[in-house]
Order: structure tokens, then C-alpha cells, then sequence
């Protein structure tokens, strides 16, 4: 691949034998740099590495996840735009490098396939194919996208290494790794065929024995069952920071250029803290922009923790039936969706409520203008004999709440409530935040970031390049 810096992460121990051709092969076939992972060789393998021309870094803690978890970490670190992964036991052929990277020509991951009449006979016992049949057939069904296969060998695009946020130290990696990656409808996942042969010294950790193939595989189900899970939503409002597109009644208070400044650090600095929130609680972060345009603006200002979708519906109202119905054909029982208008909400006021997981069937977050920051929603989880009329059932609802509806002005809050309980909901109301609407909304906003800098660093240098204006709207307000 010529448009990418490829990177190739090797785990070893005591793998003399076969890591010097091993990082040759990976050299010819593309990679501009192999790091090989050591977790403690005692025969040589880092030496034989170095002089093959790898990078060895040292990884003293255990674990094949950790071990591939700081190869990325280093990949990520040195721009690579992508990284491969496998074995350093030769089992790989190097030589598969180049096809499999070639796949990111139309995808996001590549996974290396393994057919039948490409592995070595004595490569893969029978343990471990029954094992590895089982935990791909459960990943498939659970993320409703098939996968054949949970191959040592795959590549990633580094944006989806990173949005994938992989934390398995242990031997459920790549089991976490496939099913996330699946499991994320916006991500594009391919499979090519690749070779498999017998490893080319030393023995398995894991696969010479069936004991310890068995215990393994037990922790690649657990694995599989949890990370294919439906992940609950939480959904960022957002508009693109373009002139009469968002903002516009701040603008004409400010200025153009100072609110579309404003604005793209507000979305980076926003996105970053709900981000953070959605990981720690394990949700699927999806930014519901209301054009095309918007879309690569905004990925490029969230990062890459943040799907985007193009809502289908018109307006405000329109995006948050849209938010909704997603969640609910990814299975999952409730949602969240924050206006982007409160860049300022914090971790502490995070919109991951224990009410909307247990007894409340909405919530819902005013603001002091009388609109609304958040609104969550829990609904009956879908059921695959009823899933169509469930879903009919649901839409139908959630137009009567929102799209007859005013979502502007003074009114939002109270009519939003009023049409949610009209329909079945019964939502509880959270502390009220501020939002970022129009000039006097400044100073307000300035207190909030001016006390937590160091979680708003964009909005924070905004402030400090521009505090003529915050400044003349604090006096304006004062008066």
C-alpha cells in the first residue's frame, strides 16, 4: 500500500527460529517498520530481531493482549496510518501482508482468512479449529455480520485501531478485537485468504496443549458473549461550523469568523469529554450531523471514538427519531441524545443516569431558556420474532413526540415533556445546564471552562485569544 505507513506488531517469546525471517518477509512485503514485541526471551529472539531490522521493544508484563496493546500503542504513537498484527511463531507467511493491506483500499480492518487448503496439516489441531469455529460463530450471529474466521492475521486502518479502544491483556485480544470491530456497523470489515502453517520452533502457549486450549477458548467465549453485547447510544446533535449552517444567532452577536472558531473548539473539546463518558460506560458514541457536508467536517473535529450518521429526517426532531431508531436496530434497550449547544457538560454530569437503566423511562435536562440539553429514552428491547412491528410501533411514537412538536424557543422543554408522557413516556428531569445560544450566554459559559481548563483546552485558548469579547458581553450583561 503506498498511500499508507504500515506498520507490523509481532508478539514473542522464545522465538529465535523464526523471527529473523519472519521480519525480513514483512519488509519486502510492505511494511516500513516491524515492532516486535519481547515478553522475556531468554534464547536470543530480540537480537535475531534487531539485526533482521525490527524495532524490539520490551514488554515485561504477561499477556498476548498487553503485548499487542503496546505494540499499537508505539505504532499509533510513530503516525502509522495503519498497523498489522501477527504471530511471531512463523505460522504467518509474511508474504499474505500485501493483500491484506491492499483491503484497506476498501475497508477499515482486514481480516486474514485461513480456508482449509491454505493450513499446513498439523498447523491447527482439531481442538483449536472446533474452538476457533465456535467463538467466530457466536461473534457472527451476536454482531449480525458473519466472520469466518479469528485469525492471527489482520490489519487495521489506525483510525479504527483508535476508535475501537481495545483493553484485553490476555488472550481474548483478538476475540475483542473482531467482535468490536464487527459489532460497529459504520466500521467496513473485509477477509482475505491467507496461509497457515506449522509453527517453526518451539511450542504453543496456548494450542500445543488442550487443556490449555480449553481454558482459553473459555475465556474467548466469555469474551465473544460480552463484546458482541447491544451497546446503548449516546448521541451528539452537531452541525458543522460553517457561516448560516450552526450558530447563526450567536454570529450575529460575535462575528462570524469568532463564532466558527468558537464552535469547532467547542465540538473538539465537547466531543472529547463525552467520548470519554461513553467509554467508561460502555456505550456506542454516534454524532447525528444533518447534511453529507457535515459529515467529514465533523469526524475530523470528534476524532475517530465518534461514528457519524447523515440523519434522514428533517430538523431537530427528525434527528432525534433518527438517533433513536438506531439504537433500536442495534438491539440496544435505551438512548441518550446531548445538544451540542452544551459543550461544557462534564464528567461528573454525565448523561449516563442509573435512573434511565432502571426505573425512569426518560430523561430529560432544561436549560434556562426553556429549550433542552439532553433527552434519554428506554423502550421494551427488540425481540426477533417481533422486531418489524416493534420497530413500526416505536417510530410511531417517537414522530408524535418530537415531530409535532416545537423544538425552538421557550416552549421546547415544557412541550417536549408534555408530548413524551402523551405517548407512554414518563420522563424525570435533571440538574439544569447552561447552553452556548447567543452573545450573553459568554460569560456564563467563560466561568464554567475558566474552572476546568485543563478539560477544555480548544474552548480555553478561544477564550484567551478573544477576551475583548467575553469581556464586552460580562459589562453588557452587568449594565
Amino acid at each position: 500500500m503506498t498511500d499508507h505507513r504500515l506498520a507490523a506488531v509481532i508478539p514473542v517469546i522464545d522465538e529465535a527460529r523464526a523471527i529473523g525471517p519472519l521480519v525480513h518477509g514483512l519488509r519486502g512485503a510492505g511494511a516500513c517498520c516491524a515492532f516486535v514485541i519481547d515478553g522475556g526471551s531468554t534464547d536470543g529472539t530480540p537480537r535475531i530481531a534487531t539485526a533482521a531490522g525490527a524495532d524490539v521493544v520490551d514488554e515485561p508484563r504477561r499477556g498476548y493482549g498487553r503485548a499487542c496493546l503496546t505494540g499499537a500503542s508505539v505504532a499509533l504513537e510513530t503516525g502509522h496510518t495503519a498497523v498489522a498484527f501477527l504471530d511471531g511463531d512463523g505460522s504467518c507467511d509474511p508474504g499474505d501482508l500485501g493483500a491484506l493491506a491492499g483491503g484497506l483500499d476498501r475497508a477499515d480492518v482486514v481480516l486474514g482468512r485461513r480456508l482449509a487448503r491454505a493450513i499446513e496439516p498439523g498447523a491447527m489441531p482439531w481442538h483449536a479449529r472446533m474452538g476457533n469455529a465456535l467463538v467466530a460463530a457466536i461473534v457472527s450471529v451476536r454482531a449480525g455480520r458473519r466472520v469466518s474466521d479469528l485469525p492471527p492475521f489482520k490489519v487495521f486502518r489506525a483510525a479504527a485501531l483508535e476508535r475501537l479502544a481495545l483493553d484485553d491483556a490476555g488472550y481474548g485480544w483478538t476475540v475483542q478485537s473482531v467482535a468490536r470491530a464487527l459489532s460497529d456497523r459504520s466500521l467496513r470489515v473485509v477477509q482475505r485468504p491467507v496461509a497457515f502453517r506449522r509453527r517453526q520452533g518451539g511450542r504453543s502457549k496456548v494450542s500445543g496443549s488442550w487443556r490449555a486450549s480449553l481454558a482459553a477458548g473459555r475465556a474467548m467465549v466469555a469474551v465473544a458473549w460480552r463484546e458482541t453485547r447491544a451497546r446503548p447510544v449516546l448521541a451528539l446533535m452537531a452541525k458543522a461550523p460553517i457561516d448560516g449552517h450552526a450558530k447563526t444567532r450567536l454570529a450575529a452577536d460575535i462575528g462570524g469568523d469568532a463564532t466558527r472558531s468558537l464552535w469547532a473548539a467547542c465540538l473538539a473539546d465537547g466531543g472529547a469529554a463525552l467520548a470519554a463518558s461513553a467509554a467508561e460506560a460502555r456505550l456506542r458514541a454516534l454524532a447525528v450531523v444533518p447534511a453529507a457536508h457535515d459529515a467529514t467536517v465533523i469526524r475530523d473535529l470528534l476524532g475517530p471514538a465518534w461514528s457519524i450518521a447523515v440523519q434522514r429526517r428533517a430538523g431537530l426532531s427528525g434527528a432525534l427519531v433518527d438517533t433513536f431508531l438506531a439504537a433500536f436496530d442495534g438491539g440496544a434497550g435505551w438512548a441518550i441524545a446531548v445538544a451540542a449547544d452544551s459543550p461544557t457538560l462534564l464528567p461528573r454530569s454525565s448523561p449516563m443516569p442509573r435512573s434511565l437503566r432502571t426505573d425512569a423511562s426518560a430523561v430529560i435536562g432544561p436549560c434556562p431558556d426553556g429549550g433542552y440539553y439532553l433527552v434519554g429514552l428506554r423502550w421494551r428491547q427488540r425481540l426477533p420474532v417481533v422486531a418489524r412491528w416493534q420497530r413500526r410501533r416505536l417510530a410511531a411514537r417517537l414522530e408524535r413526540a418530537f415531530e409535532r412538536v416545537p423544538m425552538g424557543g421557550a416552549d421546547a422543554l415544557s412541550s417536549t415533556t408534555e408530548a413524551l408522557r402523551r405517548h407512554g413516556w414518563h420522563p424525570r428531569t435533571l440538574g439544569a445546564w447552561v447552553d452556548l445560544d447567543v452573545g450573553r450566554d459568554l460569560p456564563d459559559f467563560a466561568d464554567t471552562v475558566n474552572r476546568h481548563p485543563d478539560r477544555f483546552p480548544n474552548v480555553h485558548r478561544w477564550l484567551v485569544e478573544n477576551d475583548a469579547t467575553v469581556r464586552r458581553w460580562t459589562v453588557g450583561r452587568a449594565a
